[in-house]
């Protein structure tokens, strides 16, 4: 628990802190992002406002991936061990795809149902300190409110008051997040196509609890 002392003594507690995982893709794996470019774009979706994505939604699964999806499958299953601390032995990508934002595109706030886990990582280039991808905060609290105070010009020092939180674009790095948590991401105001592949996981295994009406039995893959 997050725990903080106030200059009164008094203690504020960081309740429900929604855990964001983030890693690196050696170079040595970098190799696959080549293969990613080659991959047929869904017919329709390469124009509009939200980008286009591979016709290819199990991308992970394929040859070319097999060093690269063994090495996040490695980092799941720790963030989902000693974070998220559930209980499964092993964990497999439920849907898999290639992203291209082209200059002026953008996408708005969502989550990814029917998952457990999510993921995404970045790879090409884009200008430094690029935004990528912006958390924002779950539901309730200020943001369930429609009062609309005003704050503090230091209100940044406090992660209490923020209402997102954005990640800037690192060639190489693996973001790993609960599939609820609300994130969107930002308009592309550079010169490069900004790629990313995203991820949806789930255990092996079962969900949930037959006598309660509640069971989900997730086995394989397309």
């Amino acid at each position: 628990m997050n725990e903080m002392k106030m200059d009164n003594d008094a203690t504020v507690l960081g309740l429900f802190p929604t855990p964001v995982y983030t890693s690196e893709i050696p170079p040595e794996l970098s190799t696959t992002c080549n293969y990613f470019d080659t991959v047929k774009q869904k017919e329709g979706d390469k124009i509009g406002e939200y980008g286009s994505h591979s016709e290819n939604s199990y991308i992970m699964n394929e040859p070319e991936c097999k060093e690269l999806s063994d090495f996040i499958l490695g980092h799941i299953k720790e963030y989902a061990d000693k974070i998220l601390k559930y209980d499964y032995d092993e964990y497999s990508f439920s849907q898999t795809w290639v992203s291209f934002k082209q200059p002026g595109q953008f996408h708005t706030i969502h989550s990814h149902p029917n998952s457990l886990i999510s993921g995404v990582f970045f790879y090409g280039y884009v200008e430094e300190e690029t935004p990528a991808l912006t958390f924002h905060r779950p539901a309730g609290g200020i943001s369930a409110s429609y009062l609309q105070p005003k704050h503090q010009a230091d209100r940044r020092e406090s992660e209490y008051s923020w209402e997102t939180f954005n990640i800037s674009f690192q060639p190489g790095m693996l973001l790993l997040f609960p599939s609820y948590f609300m994130h969107s991401v930002p308009m592309n105001n550079t010169k490069y196509v900004r790629k990313s592949v995203s991820m949806n996981i789930l255990p092996k295994g079962k969900i949930g609890d037959v006598d309660s009406l509640t069971e989900l039995i997730f086995d394989k893959v397309v």
